[in-house]
């Protein structure tokens, strides 16, 4: 078949849409109820026999350069590959991935640009057996402008990659074979608002439906819930818009599973097309994100006696509104606990299956989410069914976003400010609202997102406030004199000011609740904060909660390839923002990372307070459901279950229960408590109460002093050996350093290590986490990756029960001869036990130091670990609630956590002591002294990990490398987001920095004799 593909309509910019068919709601129409009733929201789609989808095997070629498309083509010959559909040209072999946050692809000059850009054809051929009724054409989602040819005619043009575009294809198809032509560039006008965080693909990413309609029929429909505070019932509006040559009937059926709750039937005809059906004082259940209930909706349509078409809409009964500055769903002060999701697959780009899109809603629930912000387009449309049936909150977003005008020239709002450009935006709107506007669960929508402004949101507002009463949101209006919509909106404020909102202590945010649209930047370690958000959110009604950035990691996958995960940088591309799309609460597979695991314990839905000894309350933070849930309780003491039981709760929303429990603490000991909340079988979170912290003294062995000899070493030093109970230890007498400890007969350190010099060093770098983004610079221009200590002054004591040497060293790096004074005290006694002192005495002012500490390499067999304190989740000073206090088995292969980007991993704060054991079953522990430390180990250093640009090319050393640190700095949020708050951070400088711990070597085989 030939076909004339040459348009111009991309770079023409008042033609961003062309024949599309007017806006309205997905729904997919069968013509019987029967066949209706086989299927689901992940089905319906699929089983309908007036819809064939399209997708599937097509015909396609690309093209480098658009102008390369041939004046005519001739499909019967032509050598197309072919491809699925749904894909995207650069995850099928078409282009390489490329990934840039806000940038655009080109020189930034709206309307304009280079209109040589590459474009594909997509070609798809299909059988009718027989003409009669309408057929309607439906591009679910193509990344790109889209132009359609059918049987070699023009049909129309769409741009708005994550809008339905619909075409109206009856008069050109024919019986028997029909073949279909897509046109899809990569730029056009529309690109200027679509600068996403993301990978910049293109293709037809979603469904391509074929519907088949007769001449009578339901062409859209409305339906509004409205409720009565009079009589404490809803009010339902049906309005359906309906294309009819026939009078027909219509009737409107909802039922509340198998019982009908009302019906009514009308008479319609070609001069009634737009009706109205209302059913008055519906006692219904409400739609909540708790209690997602859902009433069945059909429309059946029948001319002469015959079903002609039935369509089906699960209804949810809701009302939302902003009064002063409080949000109220179903007239309570709901908190949004929510996340960001992009729609990523790590193999297919944008493209997700039903299946995916179920796995994903499952898992925010799992993990105790109960909103969604689609960020930053409209998601498909069973993504929103899915919202509706398992209870989410949705803030659902346009597909707007002008980020990249801040690239170069930095003008913010360049676009969004010109009104030439508000139709653009209106469509985008306009098509979103009219698509979801059935839903349930959508809970607000969204302008768009960081697209500067407001002059176009403007207009959008005030048109799509003409047609809803759900609330309003776009940030970026609080960055103008406007500051809000309905709602007000931050991203990434510091706890401080979220507070001081909370508290009305700032006066231009007193009018609207606050929103958090994007908050707790997720990526690599963190985020930081999170539990501290969340109890200012609980704390202040007009704080209406946030969504999480973000929930997966966007990556591309490579079965075969040296590196299972690229991401931007790693496909040749020269402008890219490298892993800043690595940035998800989950894996690209939807592993969930220890962030997930935090977010999981922050959004619990119960939350227990201590009321006095042995006495909790616990309260349910849920504002619809009750709460019905098992207490399991373990009493730790060091580490150790002493006593568990349960307790059952049965809460109703808003509501505490007070329960008396058998636990006390132990004064001689580290005591706590860990409540586990349990829905049968699952765990729906924990908490951890300390009861008694316990103190960490170390009480010196009585014994005689270990011998003290000084052994020459080939003449060039001397060492001073220490011998002591099953024990022999050289100190290098030039370095200070221990660099031999045989314990019967094991070395214990390693004669080969991956640092500078044997023994213990100090450690003051960590291998930047992502979200150090903007700190790690800073560490770096003073050489924190390469720190040396060099011995100034050395003296050795000997007292009745140890010998003491007191070393001081000056601490110089390659950037900075003198960073600072070191003394290390080492203490040796006669059972064979060391304690180490560590005191930073200076340090030039470095902001936010990574750490304070030391690290001790042992050979690399010593592989398994135990140790008592925060686990098995690693974490951080602020970044903990995914972890209980507990004694952990695990290995020090299993410490590395694989993030795609490695970065410091494995940190377990509060820990009171650390075993690590060889195969032979000789071990070292190391015990805290007065406080504990922060524990990790790995088979690498954190400079070898910060080289590493992916996990497949960290560097594993035949070494064990003991991390003890005496602080180490906060997770933040600053990839994105703020810093570590005040309490999680230390500025270096003259302020002394000082902790202790003690080391001895022990024997399983021993310890499991006595």
């Amino acid at each position: 078949m030939k076909f004339n593909l040459k348009t111009d309509n991309y770079r023409q910019f008042s033609v961003y849409r062309k024949n599309l068919l007017k806006p309205r709601s997905y729904f997919i129409p069968f013509n019987g109820r029967k066949a209706l009733d086989k299927t689901d929201i992940l089905t319906e789609r699929y089983h309908s026999p007036m819809v064939a989808v399209l997708s599937g095997e097509w015909k396609f070629k690309y093209y480098e350069n658009c102008h390369s498309l041939p004046a005519e083509l001739e499909t019967d010959d032509y050598p197309f590959d072919t491809v699925q559909v749904p894909s995207m040209w650069q995850y099928t072999g078409y282009e390489e991935p490329c990934y840039t946050n806000t940038r655009y692809p080109f020189k930034v000059d709206p309307p304009h640009f280079p209109t040589d850009c590459p474009a594909a054809v997509y070609v798809k051929s299909f059988k009718l057996a027989d003409m009669g009724g309408h057929y309607t054409l439906t591009f679910l989602g193509v990344a790109g402008s889209l132009d359609v040819f059918v049987n070699g005619s023009f049909v129309g043009y769409s741009e708005g990659s994550h809008n339905t575009s619909e075409f109206d294809v009856t008069e050109l198809l024919n019986p028997g074979l029909n073949e279909i032509a897509v046109v899809v560039h990569k730029w056009s006008n529309g690109t200027y608002l679509e600068a996403q965080d993301m990978f910049r693909s293109n293709g037809i990413f979603r469904d391509v439906l074929l519907t088949r309609t007769e001449d009578n029929s339901i062409y859209d429909f409305a339906v509004k819930t409205q409720f009565s505070r009079d009589v404490q019932a809803y009010k339902v509006t049906i309005l359906p818009t309906l294309r009819l040559a026939d009078d027909c009937v219509l009737t409107a059926e909802l039922f509340d599973g198998e019982e009908l709750v009302s019906s009514r039937s009308i008479e319609v005809g070609k001069n009634k097309m737009d009706v109205t059906i209302d059913f008055a004082h519906i006692d219904a259940k409400p739609w909540s994100a708790e209690t997602p209930n859902l009433y069945t909706l059909y429309l059946t349509l029948v001319q002469d006696g015959k079903v002609i078409e039935v369509v089906r809409r699960y209804v949810g009964f809701r009302h939302v509104e902003v009064k002063d500055d409080v949000f109220f769903f179903n007239d309570k002060r709901i908190k949004l606990l929510g996340v960001n999701h992009h729609d990523t697959t790590p193999d297919k780009g944008y493209c997700m299956t039903p299946q995916e899109m179920q796995r994903d809603v499952e898992l925010v629930k799992q993990f105790n989410g109960n909103a969604v912000r689609t960020s930053h387009y409209p998601p498909d449309p069973i993504f929103l069914d899915l919202c509706d049936q398992y209870g989410i909150y949705v803030v659902d977003e346009a597909d707007i976003e002008t980020h990249g005008t801040c690239d170069g020239l930095y003008r913010p709002n360049l676009i969004s400010n010109d009104l030439k450009w508000k139709d653009h935006y209106w469509d985008r709107v306009y098509r979103m609202f009219e698509r979801d506007k059935n839903h349930a669960c959508v809970t607000m929508w969204s302008l768009g997102n960081e697209a500067g402004g407001i002059r176009c949101q403007d207009h959008c507002y005030q048109q799509l406030k003409k047609l809803t009463e759900i609330p309003i949101h776009y940030e970026g209006a609080v960055r103008t004199k406007r500051i809000g919509y309905d709602v007000n909106s931050m991203m990434y404020p510091p706890v401080q000011q979220v507070a001081k909102i909370g508290e009305h202590a700032i006066g231009k945010y007193r009018s609207r609740p606050l929103f958090l649209c994007e908050y707790a930047h997720a990526m690599g370690v963190g985020a930081g904060d999170l539990e501290e958000y969340v109890r200012l959110f609980y704390a202040h009604d007009n704080l209406m909660g946030g969504c999480i950035w973000e929930f997966a990691d966007h990556a591309v996958y490579h079965a075969d390839g040296e590196v299972k995960y690229t991401y931007g940088g790693d496909h040749g591309e020269t402008k890219h923002d490298s892993n800043f799309c690595v940035d998800g609460l989950f894996a690209p597979d939807r592993t969930p990372h220890p962030g997930a695991w935090q977010m999981k314990n922050c959004y619990r839905p119960v939350r227990a307070k201590k009321e006095s000894d042995g006495v909790y309350s616990f309260f349910n933070h849920h504002y619809f459901a009750p709460v019905e849930l098992t207490v399991a309780y373990t009493l730790l003491k060091d580490g150790v279950p002493a006593e568990n039981g349960n307790v059952q709760l049965a809460l109703q929303p808003q509501t505490a229960q007070k329960v008396e429990l058998p636990i006390q603490a132990d004064s001689t000991c580290h005591t706590a408590v860990v409540f586990q909340y349990m829905d049968g079988e699952r765990e729906v979170a924990f908490e951890q109460f300390v009861l008694h912290a316990g103190q960490l003294p170390f009480a010196a062995p009585v014994c005689k002093a270990p011998k003290l000899a000084v052994v020459s070493d080939n003449m060039r030093h001397e060492d001073d050996q220490i011998t002591a109970e099953n024990t022999r230890m050289l100190f290098n007498t030039d370095t200070g350093r221990i660099t031999s400890w045989l314990y019967k007969g094991r070395e214990l350190v390693n004669q080969t290590p991956a640092y500078y010099e044997k023994g213990i060093n100090p450690e003051l770098f960590r291998a930047p986490l992502d979200n150090d983004m903007y700190l790690a610079a800073n560490w770096r221009k003073y050489g924190l990756e390469d720190v040396r200590a060099y011995l100034r002054k050395s003296r050795k004591k000997t007292t009745e029960r140890s010998v003491v040497f007191t070393n001081q060293y000056l601490l110089s790096t390659p950037r900075q001869k003198y960073l600072g004074d070191l003394t290390m005290v080492y203490e040796v006694f006669g059972n064979g036990q060391m304690r180490v002192d560590v005191s930073f005495d200076y340090l030039t002012k470095i902001n936010k130091i990574p750490r304070y500490g030391v690290v001790l390499e042992l050979p690399q067999a010593f592989e398994q670990v135990r140790y008592f304190g925060l686990g098995e989740q690693e974490n951080l000073s602020d970044f903990k609630e995914q972890a209980a206090f507990g004694v952990y088995d695990t290995t020090v292969s299993a410490m590395h956590y694989p993030y795609i980007n490695p970065q410091e991993s494995g940190m377990h704060c509060e820990t009171r002591w650390a075993e690590l054991t060889a195969p032979d079953g000789t071990g070292v522990r190391i015990r805290a002294v007065d406080k504990p430390f922060v524990f990790s180990a790995h088979h690498y250093t954190p400079q070898d990990a910060a080289k590493a640009a992916h996990l497949e090319e960290l560097e594993r050393r035949r070494t064990t490398a003991v991390f003890i640190d005496g602080y180490m700095l906060g997770a933040g949020s600053n990839a994105c987001g703020t810093i570590p708050a005040d309490a999680h951070r230390i500025d270096s400088g003259k302020k002394k920095f000082a902790f202790s711990f003690v080391i001895e070597p022990f024997d399983t085989s021993e310890q499991a004799d006595a």
